[in-house]
């Protein structure tokens, strides 16, 4: 789990199924998944990103090629 934001009286999780990381042009990304809630971008040491990228990054782009190859390899 992975406390996302907290402000007075509020506290928001993200509750990851398992975590990944990719590779795109020499760059490595890496992220939390919840099957729920998708990814949650972070550092190499667990910590989420401030400001999580766009859906036409590198980052997405590194996530969406995991995400083929775990769905494929679990596929019966």
């Amino acid at each position: 789990m992975t406390i996302v934001m907290h402000g007075p009286g509020v506290i928001a999780c993200s509750f990851t199924d398992c975590q990944g990381s990719g590779e795109v042009n020499g760059r490595t990304y890496h992220w939390d998944f919840s099957e729920r809630f998708g990814p949650l971008f972070t550092t190499a040491k667990g910590r989420e990103l401030k400001t999580q990228p766009g859906v036409k990054t590198y980052a997405w782009i590194a996530f969406e090629r995991w995400l083929a190859q775990r769905k494929f390899k679990e596929a019966p």
